[in-house]
C-alpha cells in the first residue's frame, strides 16, 4: 500500500466527538478531517453506520420519552454487538484517534483487547447488556477502538496497537492528541483536583519515547499541548456573573463547578489556579521530551482557549458573519426566545468539554499553522461561519436542555449536600435515567 499522506490517533478532541457522542458526519469535522481537507490530501476517515451507544443531542430531542431513548440504546449496542464493517470497505483509517484513551493505551490497546473487554461485559450483563446502565460507557470504549483498529472486522486482523499500526504504515505526517484522560478530564469534567500522578508522568515519558522510535519514514509528528483547566467551557464560577462581572486580569473566581457531569464537585480559585499551573508543567515536560527528535513538534492548543477565554476576561471572540452569533468558551446554553438558537457558549458542546464544530475548526487552524511553521506548506485556515452553518447543535440546540442541564446541577449538588432543597418541576427519575444513557467514560 502507498504510504499515507497524514494519519492521526489519540482521544476524542481527534476523534470529533461532540456533547459525548460521534458520529461519521462528526467525524468528517474532526481536527485531522479538517487539516486534510485544507491540505488537499486524501485521509481515510471512519465511517460509522450509526453512532456509537451514546447520541446525547438526540436523546435530549426525545427527553423525557424514556422509553424510546432505552430502545435507542438497545437497537444501538445490538448494532454494534453484530461487529459492523466499515460501509465503504475500508481496511484501514487514517484517523485512528479513540475517545477515552490514555498515554498507556497507545502502546498496549488493540482491536483484540476491545473484543475481549466486550466478550466480558456480554457475559456478566446478559440479556441486560443493551439497558441503560454504567456498563454503557465501558461499551463505547470497546466498541469504538474494535471499528477504528479494525474496521474490516477481519477476525485474523494482527492485534497490533494504535503506534505500531502507525509504524507499519508510515505516514508521512503524523497528528497526535493525548493526555486529556490522564487528568485533564477528571479536573474539568468531574472539577476534581487530581490526575496527573507519578504512573501518568511515567506513561507520557514512555509514549513520548516511542514516538520517537517511529520510522524516519514518519518526517513530522504533530502533539497538541493541553488546554488550561480554567479555560474549560464545563468548569463554571458559581454564582455565575462570568458574563457582567469577571475577575481582574490573571485572576480567579472565588469558586468554581462542574456544571454539568455524572456527580457534583466543586473547586476553589486557587485550586483552579493550581490546576492551571499543572497542566502548563504537563505541556512544558511534553516539550522537553519532544525536543529529544527533531520532528516532534508541539502545537499550542492550550493558547487557543485562553485567547477566547470570555470567563475571565474580554478576550476575542468569535464573531460569526452570517448572523452575527457571538461564540465564547462558556457554557452552552439555549436562547429563551427566539428558539432554537443558543444563548452563549458554542466552542464546546452540551458536555462542557468536546469541542463543536466551531471549535474544532479554530483548533484545525492552529495544527495548519504548526505545519507552515515546521513544513513550510501554507493551507487555508478552516472557515468557521461554514463550520458554523453545518453544526446542527449550534442551529438547534435541544429544546429541553436548559432544564436538563440545570436541574441536573441541582440534583447532583443536593446529593453531594444533604439538605439542599431539590429541583421541581422535572422527574428526577427521568433525569437520572437519561444520565446513565449518556455514560461516556469508563468507570
Amino acid at each position: 500500500m502507498p504510504q499515507p499522506e497524514m494519519m492521526a490517533i489519540g482521544d476524542s478532541l481527534y476523534n470529533g466527538v461532540r456533547s459525548l457522542t460521534i458520529t461519521r458526519d462528526l467525524a468528517k469535522w474532526s481536527v485531522p478531517a479538517q487539516v486534510a481537507n485544507a491540505l488537499n490530501i486524501p485521509f481515510v476517515l471512519p465511517d460509522y453506520a450509526r453512532n456509537v451507544v451514546v447520541d446525547m443531542e438526540r436523546w435530549l430531542r426525545m427527553f423525557p420519552d424514556i422509553p424510546a431513548i432505552a430502545k435507542d440504546v438497545a437497537d444501538n449496542v445490538n448494532f454494534w454487538l453484530s461487529q459492523p464493517h466499515s460501509s465503504a470497505g475500508a481496511s484501514e483509517f487514517d484517523n485512528i484517534a479513540i475517545a477515552s484513551t490514555t498515554f498507556d493505551d497507545m502502546t498496549s490497546r488493540t482491536w483484540r483487547t476491545a473484543q475481549a473487554e466486550i466478550d466480558a461485559l456480554v457475559a456478566q450483563y446478559g440479556d441486560r447488556i443493551g439497558s441503560l446502565g454504567r456498563q454503557l460507557g465501558d461499551l463505547f470504549f470497546a466498541f469504538n477502538t474494535r471499528f477504528l483498529l479494525n474496521p474490516a472486522a477481519d477476525p485474523a486482523a494482527p492485534a497490533e496497537t494504535s503506534l505500531q499500526i502507525v509504524a507499519r504504515r508510515k505516514p508521512k505526517r503524523l497528528l497526535v492528541s493525548i493526555g486529556s484522560n490522564n487528568g485533564l478530564w477528571s479536573m474539568c469534567f468531574d472539577a476534581v483536583d487530581g490526575g496527573f500522578g507519578p504512573t501518568d508522568l511515567a506513561q507520557l515519558k514512555a509514549f513520548v519515547t516511542a514516538l520517537r522510535g517511529l520510522p524516519p519514514e514518519v518526517e513530522h509528528i504533530y502533539v497538541n499541548a493541553l488546554a488550561l483547566p480554567s479555560t474549560v467551557s464545563n468548569l463554571m464560577p458559581i454564582p455565575d456573573y462570568s458574563e457582567n462581572n469577571k475577575p481582574a486580569p490573571g485572576a480567579y473566581f472565588a469558586n468554581y463547578e462542574n456544571r454539568f457531569g455524572f456527580a457534583y464537585g466543586a473547586l476553589t480559585g486557587a485550586e483552579v489556579a493550581q490546576l492551571d499551573a499543572r497542566v502548563g508543567q504537563i505541556n512544558a515536560m511534553i516539550a522537553t521530551e519532544a525536543s529529544v527528535d527533531r520532528r516532534i513538534h508541539v502545537v499550542p492548543l492550550d493558547r487557543l482557549l485562553k485567547d477566547y477565554d470570555r470567563k475571565h476576561s474580554s478576550a476575542a471572540s468569535v464573531v460569526v458573519p452570517s448572523d452575527g452569533k457571538t461564540l465564547s468558551n462558556v457554557m452552552t446554553e439555549a436562547a429563551p426566545w427566539p428558539f432554537p438558537h443558543f444563548r452563549s457558549g458554542g466552542l464546546q458542546g452540551l458536555d462542557g468539554m468536546h469541542p463543536t464544530m466551531v471549535g474544532y475548526a479554530l483548533a484545525a487552524g492552529k495544527v495548519l499553522e504548526a505545519i507552515q511553521q515546521f513544513e513550510g506548506i501554507a493551507a487555508p485556515v478552516p472557515n468557521t461561519d461554514a463550520a458554523y452553518s453545518a453544526d446542527s447543535l449550534l442551529q438547534s440546540v435541544p429544546r429541553p436542555w436548559d432544564i436538563v442541564l440545570w436541574a441536573w446541577r441541582d440534583i447532583r449538588r443536593a446529593r453531594a449536600h444533604p439538605g439542599t432543597p431539590q429541583p421541581e418541576g422535572l422527574q428526577e427519575s427521568a433525569t437520572e435515567a437519561f444520565m446513565d444513557a449518556i455514560q461516556f467514560k469508563k468507570d
